[in-house]
């Protein structure tokens, strides 16, 4: 072998080779790809609304001049949604250019026993005036605190004794389950209705009694409001759009 030969196996073993992107270190037997030593570059600040409206105006307008073919309009939960970009070079990250959020009101209302007082007020205003709401208000609104029955109660009727008129004392049947709208979605489109199942129980010490509302639908509401969200932005957005939900 000569000298030319043996100079060119030394520089193979002492020199990385490159190969697809990324350097072969023969000698150390060690693979690096440089790419990941380059930072990826800053990101956007997401920008925060509260309506399915201004997502629809954010894109149609798209003042800031993103390539739309790119986007994906992400249906989260009933609650949240968000545009977002491609995924970008190496790094494999996703811009979020905006995100819209609304409040659940039934959040930390529901499933629990509480003041007849407090249901009485969170029903009228974190549910519309819709369904049962108007039967359960005038129901609940007439129970006396020492009237409370729990004989009668098979886990789907129970009955309490309201008030009727003055003086007047009668059994009434709590309904189960009933069936609410509550204040659970974006406003732009119609408030779910769901099922709920009205629990009554005597006051601590003698007091009035203590009410509980209790989801009955398995959260089936979730997946017929994200339906009904993906529809509204399908018929709002530029045609194309990517809207996964």
């Amino acid at each position: 072998m000569d000298g030319a030969a043996v100079e060119q196996l030394v520089n193979l073993s002492r020199n990385p080779r490159e190969l697809g992107g990324f350097l072969y270190h023969p000698k150390d037997w060690i693979v690096s790809d440089p790419a990941a030593l380059v930072q990826a570059g800053p990101l956007a600040k997401t920008l925060a609304v509260s309506t399915l409206g201004a997502v629809r105006d954010y894109l149609t307008g798209n003042r800031d001049q993103i390539t739309l073919s790119g986007v994906s309009v992400h249906v989260v939960s009933p609650a949240c949604v968000q545009v977002l970009g491609p995924l970008d070079g190496r790094a494999r990250v996703r811009e979020t250019f905006l995100s819209a959020a609304t409040a659940d009101l039934t959040d930390g209302f529901l499933g629990k026993f509480m003041a007849l007082e407090d249901l009485l007020v969170g029903l009228q205003v974190r549910f519309a005036d819709v369904d049962d709401r108007k039967r359960v208000l005038g129901l609940l609104s007439n129970v006396k605190h020492e009237t409370v029955k729990t004989a009668l109660d098979d886990g789907m009727t129970q009955v309490v004794q309201a008030k009727a008129g003055v003086a007047l004392i009668s059994d009434v049947a709590v309904p189960n389950p009933i069936t609410l709208s509550a204040f659970r979605t974006f406003r732009d489109i119609l408030q779910p209705s769901s099922l709920y199942v009205l629990r009554v129980q005597s006051g601590r010490l003698g007091g009035l009694p203590e009410v509980g509302l209790f989801e009955a639908d398995g959260g089936a509401w979730k997946l017929t409001v994200i339906s009904k969200i993906h529809d509204w932005l399908t018929e709002a957005l530029p045609a194309g759009t990517a809207i996964l939900a």
